[in-house]
């Protein structure tokens, strides 16, 4: 989706512990049955083609207390600031949905030391029980072969 203006997400939508963008509601699919549609809650990728920066934001649609066109979205401070772009200016930004390897990635380098310790520790932790598993088979694949 192509996305032409930006507004300011309302100071209780803001913060690294929401993360979200808010649609339009003619944009946002609730039933998650229209593809062409963003569901609630579903990652979303949001990039600045003129400067290659990018954000990971959950959708979200709209309460009704903002004024959101069909082109527009609405973005906490921090995803502006990233972006490089202003509040209700003309810009040209591109939203899809993220995949498994942009969310890990995210999260991997997200701004949170919380988040970004509980995910390489996960990460770690995953590798450690896999090489693990691989020592047990080759000491246990001699008895059962030989």
């Amino acid at each position: 989706m192509e996305v032409e203006i930006v507004t300011q997400l309302p100071q209780e939508d803001c913060g690294l512990q929401h993360s979200i963008v808010r649609f339009h509601n003619g944009n946002i699919d609730s039933k998650r049955k229209d593809k062409s549609r963003f569901f609630r809650r579903e990652p979303l990728i949001i990039r600045n083609p003129e400067n290659g920066a990018r954000v990971l934001r959950y959708a979200m649609g709209n309460p009704g207390t903002l004024s959101i066109v069909k082109k527009g979205i609405a973005v906490d401070y921090d995803a502006v600031d990233v972006l490089g772009v202003r509040f209700n200016r003309e810009v040209k930004l591109e939203v899809r949905r993220a995949s498994s390897f942009e969310i890990y990635r995210w999260f991997w380098q997200h701004p949170d030391m919380g988040i970004r310790l509980s995910i390489r520790l996960g990460v770690m932790g995953g590798v450690l029980g896999v090489m693990g598993f691989l020592v047990g088979i080759m000491g246990v694949a001699p008895l059962l072969l030989g």
